[in-house]
């Protein structure tokens, strides 16, 4: 993953409204040390991490940091939370399951229609997929969500299969983006 193909990729340039981290916060042990390696600084994902004191490590392509370079994994955490670049998703699940960690991705529901997600998850020892499925489809930019993006987990949830409900979808009127969206000149 570079710089370079994050940036050409402008789906991949959406980043998590607070109302989606919210959802995934109380499965998140509070003494554990959370990696978001897809993160910044003003990451929504790692504000709110930090406002109830949770360590958190943060890390994005864009300030050097590499989450497939094994170079670039933190010395010590115990969970990885995260929004990973959508056209990545498939790297990101086959890295996530290498460094066999507890995870919370948050991950367009449809996936679970392609045949390359069926066929990674019917791997041997990849029978441990959990979900977070919220109730609505959440906009990142104000307008309409085409489809439901929900937190595929592993070793995080209290049961496989989990719902959530939220306020709102965050669009239109309701819309409030991630603080994350300053940490980008959007001219680059």
């Amino acid at each position: 993953m570079t710089l370079a193909h994050i940036r050409s990729k402008k789906k991949d340039e959406y980043y998590t409204p607070r109302i989606l981290v919210d959802v995934i916060l109380p499965y998140i042990p509070q003494k554990s040390i959370v990696w978001c390696p897809f993160d910044t600084k003003n990451s929504e994902f790692v504000l709110a991490l930090q406002e109830r004191g949770t360590p958190v490590i943060f890390g994005h392509i864009a300030t050097g940091q590499d989450f497939f370079d094994p170079l670039e994994e933190p010395e010590e955490y115990d969970v990885i939370v995260s929004n990973p670049p959508f056209t990545l998703k498939m790297e990101v699940l086959k890295r996530l399951y290498e460094l066999d960690r507890p995870f919370a991705m948050l991950l367009p529901l449809p996936i679970l229609n392609y045949h390359v997600t069926g066929d990674f998850f019917l791997q041997e020892g990849k029978d441990d997929l959990q979900l977070l499925i919220v109730n609505k489809k959440v906009s990142y930019d104000g307008g309409t969500s085409a489809f439901n993006t929900s937190y595929f987990c592993r070793d995080m949830l209290p049961r496989d299969l989990m719902f959530a409900s939220i306020a709102n979808n965050n669009a239109s009127k309701h819309h409030v983006p991630s603080r994350m969206y300053g940490d980008f000149d959007e001219t680059t």
